[in-house]
């Protein structure tokens, strides 16, 4: 009789479980979720701090990172651009960035692995988590991880007036 209590409540704990997972999971690919992370980045601006890696650990933080973006897409083929806006010589400039983007239940992770992006010959990856207007994440030069820090801020949108 104990054995079948014990199996009994077993299986209605790995059944509950079961059912949990199911009702929490969501699968990438997601429209609902995908449409959510397109319109958090929406003529956004990521305003936060940044704090450099020094020998493995995080340094001081600085402040005053931001940074600003037009709108994310994402193509047939399921592949990701970042269209950053950027201030050049008094002119705005959009600056198309492709990246994986992957989902952990409701949360969007952009993956950034050894791309080109702005001035000099180096190239970054990235590790940048965004849920409910917040981000924070890890960059690097790919091949110098020491060159690179930690990032964390807030998420704010401004209305878009196009026609």
């Amino acid at each position: 009789m104990k054995k079948f209590k014990l199996l009994t409540l077993g299986l209605v704990t790995c059944a509950f479980c079961m059912l949990a997972a199911q009702g929490v999971a969501v699968a990438q690919g997601d429209a609902e979720i995908e449409a959510e992370f397109v319109a958090m980045l929406k003529n956004a601006t990521l305003k936060g701090t940044w704090a450099p890696i020094q020998q493995g650990r995080l340094g001081a933080e600085k402040g005053n990172d931001t940074y600003r973006i037009a709108r994310v897409e994402k193509n047939e083929a399921g592949e990701w651009t970042i269209v950053s806006r950027i201030s050049v010589r008094g002119q705005t400039i959009e600056f198309p960035i492709s990246v994986s983007v992957k989902f952990a239940g409701d949360t969007s992770v952009l993956i950034l692995d050894n791309v080109r992006a702005g001035p000099g010959k180096a190239n970054w990856s990235a590790r940048i988590m965004f849920f409910d207007d917040f981000y924070a994440g890890r960059w690097w030069e790919t091949t110098n991880p020491e060159h690179g820090g930690a990032i964390t801020g807030a998420i704010s949108r401004t209305p878009d007036t196009s026609p």
